[in-house]
């Protein structure tokens, strides 16, 4: 009779040479959070997650973390400040550096060195790849976790952007619709919905000419995902 193989533990489940973690993952758009978690899982022993700077800074300052995964651009405590506020925490407790991955969907020359200079360890860009979020936390000493497929998110993203949409078609301010695009240039740019997040820029180079969009803006883009929805199921 053959013996009975030993339980399997955590430890053998962990792919060889993977190094856990905790992490700290920081959007406004909760479908991005649950993008980079899902990026982080295979890697991460625990995840914890903020939906703005200030949420953010109060878990820094209680726990201990291996990487911080941070959107820059945030209402209220950016990016920026947030890392700003997390560095200068560190410094008064003397505490270890926190490597920091800052991610962004801007394209502005002169962002790179910028978000360096506030503090983050590296510099992501949007739409976050995970290959390229594996090299940067390879360089921090963490081994790569394996791939982890996203297209059982896309429903939910498109379910998102339609929900965004509804908001905006109701919105009548323009610091508000403005706001709100670029919710939902970047969410549909991270997961790599590139011509759908440029008509959402045209969008919002139009609203720098004519202070509002039109109408048929929204009918183009509920358009433009439906489409979308369309070829990916």
């Amino acid at each position: 009779m053959a013996n009975s193989a030993p339980p399997v533990n955590d430890d053998q489940r962990r792919p060889p040479g993977l190094k856990f973690m905790r992490a700290l993952v920081v959007d406004d758009v909760d479908i991005n959070r649950e993008m980079f978690r899902m990026h982080l899982e295979f890697a991460a022993q625990h995840i914890d997650e903020a939906a703005d700077g200030f949420a953010a800074l109060d878990m820094f300052k209680r726990y201990r973390y291996d990487v911080v995964l941070l959107d820059i651009e945030m209402p209220g405590l950016d990016g920026y400040d947030t890392m700003a506020e997390m560095r200068k925490w560190e410094q008064q407790h003397q505490k270890p550096g926190t490597p920091i991955l800052a991610v962004t969907s801007s394209d502005f020359p002169g962002d790179r060195q910028r978000i360096l200079d506030a503090g983050a360890s590296a510099y992501l860009a949007k739409p976050l790849k995970q290959k390229d979020l594996m090299n940067a936390l390879q360089l921090l000493q963490f081994t790569e976790p394996a791939p982890h497929p996203l297209a059982n998110l896309f429903p939910k993203v498109f379910d998102y952007a339609d929900a965004m949409l509804g908001e905006l078609e109701a919105f009548d301010e323009p610091e508000a619709i403005s706001k709100k695009l670029h919710q939902l240039r970047g969410m549909m740019a991270v997961y790599g919905f590139e011509s759908f997040a440029e008509r959402v820029r045209l969008v919002q180079l139009a609203m720098q000419q004519e202070g509002m969009p039109k109408k048929t803006d929204f009918a183009q883009l509920r358009k433009e995902l439906r489409d979308l929805k369309t070829a990916s199921t």
